[in-house]
């Protein structure tokens, strides 16, 4: 069986991290921190990753082309393990971890006569690391996600 895994041309690691959502209700980002003596600190970019949730799938017997477009509106993940406000997180890694963004791509696959093909998509997305203080000392590890992309996982047995 031959399986590849594509973004954009690029093969994609499928790579979360960390444990279950603690985040509370969204703030204000601007004044959260200063407030509640909570801050992000040592935001890494850690790259891109591929999701696990399926948001687009096809498949057919060969000798065929297998086209799968996708069009979807995909949520933010954030994940810590100690409480903290969504304003901050946002404020700490750029972006607003409390909204969906539209993610969109297309993917041609090419089946052999005589194999069965498949195509799956996927979001991508450019994780985030952070440390979290509150009043000045380390509390706890967490990660933010943004959606970017799609990834496309293809194959033919």
């Amino acid at each position: 069986m031959n399986r590849t895994t594509v973004v954009g041309g690029l093969a994609c690691a499928v790579s979360l991290g960390l444990g279950p959502a603690a985040v509370a209700a969204p703030a204000d980002s601007s004044t959260v921190a200063r407030a509640s003596g909570t801050k992000l600190k040592n935001v890494e970019y850690v790259g891109e990753r591929c999701g696990l949730t399926k948001i687009g799938k096809t498949s057919g017997q060969g000798k065929t082309t297998l086209v799968l477009t996708v069009s979807k509106a995909v949520s933010a993940e954030v994940s810590a393990d100690v409480k903290v406000e969504v304003g901050v997180v946002s404020a700490g890694v750029g972006f607003k971890v409390n909204r969906t963004y539209t993610v969109e791509n297309q993917t041609r696959f090419e089946v052999p006569k005589g194999k069965y093909g498949y195509v799956e998509a996927y979001p991508l997305y450019d994780q985030y690391t952070f440390k979290v203080y509150k009043d000045g000392k380390k509390k706890g590890d967490g990660y933010a996600m943004k959606p970017v992309g799609v990834c496309f996982n293809q194959w033919a047995k």
